[in-house]
């Protein structure tokens, strides 16, 4: 039987990197693909998801284990992102007037997806284009299935908000496919399979 992510976390905290070696093991392909979504350099990915366990290994003795371990390491993934998000904007505002809004803006493309179909290249793009915050929303809801409590953990804020901020997300989900393309089936099929396009893309970011 295999240990628990808390006995791992337990083990590793005690110095047992064997255990921390299993902790990264099974949550490595989540947390590159939570990266690749918004980072378009694959080095960078990998520095990122690097970051986010070093930070687990610093932060160790900080987890009071009130929520779960794999929402734990989202919540540390969120923060490296945000600042790795607004250094990128700083940098890019110095060289364009314009501000950027999504990742879409700083370089990343559904063209990082490889054999997609069409209603999936247009979920990602569209994906890409919202505001991060939405972007990391939608993701962990549809292609890593966590709850609205695991959200609420991940974005400290009270669940209710999560909630709102999920409904509204969406909205601009379709807003923004609807400025994508004017193929309205494309749209609708993209929207009612939300559900299953996110599965088949969470098959397609591997790493």
């Amino acid at each position: 039987m295999s240990a628990s992510d808390r006995d791992l976390l337990r083990a590793w905290r005690a110095g047992d990197r064997r255990a921390g070696g299993e902790l990264i093991s099974r949550y490595f392909t989540s947390l590159y693909r939570f990266f690749a979504s918004k980072v378009a350099s694959a080095s960078e990915v990998e520095d990122l998801v690097q970051r986010t366990f070093t930070g687990a290994v610093e932060g160790l003795d900080r987890f009071q284990g009130q929520a779960s371990v794999r929402t734990w390491l989202f919540a540390i993934a969120r923060n490296i992102l945000k600042q790795w998000y607004e250094r990128r904007v700083k940098s890019r505002a110095r060289e364009s007037p314009a501000p950027a809004r999504s990742v879409a803006d700083l370089g990343a493309g559904p063209s990082t997806v490889l054999r997609l179909r069409h209603e999936q290249r247009l979920l990602v793009a569209a994906l890409q284009r919202l505001p991060l915050e939405q972007q990391m929303l939608l993701e962990l809801t549809y292609w890593e299935r966590l709850k609205a409590r695991e959200l609420a953990e991940v974005f400290e804020v009270p669940e209710g908000t999560i909630r709102t901020r999920l409904r509204k997300a969406k909205l601009e989900l379709r807003g923004t496919l609807d400025a994508l393309t004017r193929d309205a089936a494309a749209i609708e099929t993209t929207m009612k399979g939300l559900e299953t396009w996110a599965g088949e893309l969470r098959a397609a970011w591997r790493g």
